[in-house]
């Protein structure tokens, strides 16, 4: 992975966002489970396309779980920002899609290319266990992984489950080395699912937006993050043609 030397004897893996890469020093440790936690329309979404991406452009593999978009929706996402990650397909770019297997039976045939019934059946249609195969699945070089979102996860499964799965994560994220990156909806579970998530991953990155007048200020409030004393302050942040972009300097709002 990309590690740059950050001055005290440790190594960090860049995110693939400049800016956070600056107020974390350099990045975030190897084998760290972060959760970005936002309310819809913060933008955690683009962070986590950014993300990916910068791990692509890192030659590292990149596993990107959907439960909220369709794939080719995210693809195209992607490539408006400038990341086209048409050559990395099949590749060092690897989806798997738990939206469009929601809406399986609710597509007109017409309109959906659908499996036969014994593909499907083979595929298996509990979304928690290919997750977990997912992150089990060995892999031998460098990677990267995004869960998009678990919020999906955490209103369809008993709590426990879903925490035992990234508990997991971060394990293997430990042993090899990779960056996971989880999305969560704020404001959707109770505090105590919240908290929980909050205290399984190693980092927390806190998307805000509020009002002033007729604008709306965005920013990021990382609440902790392994190997480090997370910043005082937080974070301004736009979301630009270019994706997430930070400001290098630190100010209280």
């Amino acid at each position: 992975m990309d590690y740059s030397f950050d001055g005290t004897g440790g190594y960090k893996v860049s995110t693939g966002i400049a800016g956070l890469d600056v107020q974390l020093g350099g990045g975030v440790p190897p084998g760290t489970t972060i959760l970005l936690l936002a309310e819809p329309g913060a933008g955690s979404e683009i962070f986590a396309q950014q993300f990916a991406y910068g791990g692509l452009l890192n030659d590292e593999e990149v596993f990107y779980v959907s439960s909220e978009q369709p794939i080719p929706d995210i693809a195209s996402e992607m490539k408006s920002f400038g990341w086209d990650i048409k050559n990395y397909l099949g590749n060092k770019m690897l989806f798997i899609d738990e939206y469009s297997p929601r809406f399986f039976y609710a597509s007109p045939n017409e309109t959906s290319n659908k499996p036969s019934a014994r593909d499907f059946l083979k595929q298996g249609s509990d979304s928690l266990n290919r997750l977990k195969a997912t992150i089990l699945q060995e892999r031998e070089g460098k990677y990267r992984g995004v869960i998009d979102s678990i919020s999906f996860f955490l209103r369809n499964y008993d709590t426990s489950q879903v925490v035992g799965v990234i508990d997991i994560m971060s394990s293997v994220g430990k042993i090899t080395g990779a960056v996971h990156i989880v999305l969560m909806t704020s404001g959707m579970h109770d505090s105590y699912i919240e908290n929980t998530m909050k205290h399984e991953c190693d980092g927390v990155i806190e998307f805000r937006m509020r009002e002033r007048g007729s604008e709306i200020e965005r920013s990021i409030l990382i609440r902790k993050m392994r190997g480090m004393i997370a910043p005082d302050r937080t974070i301004s942040y736009s979301l630009t043609r270019k994706g997430i972009e930070l400001e290098t300097t630190t100010r209280v709002l």
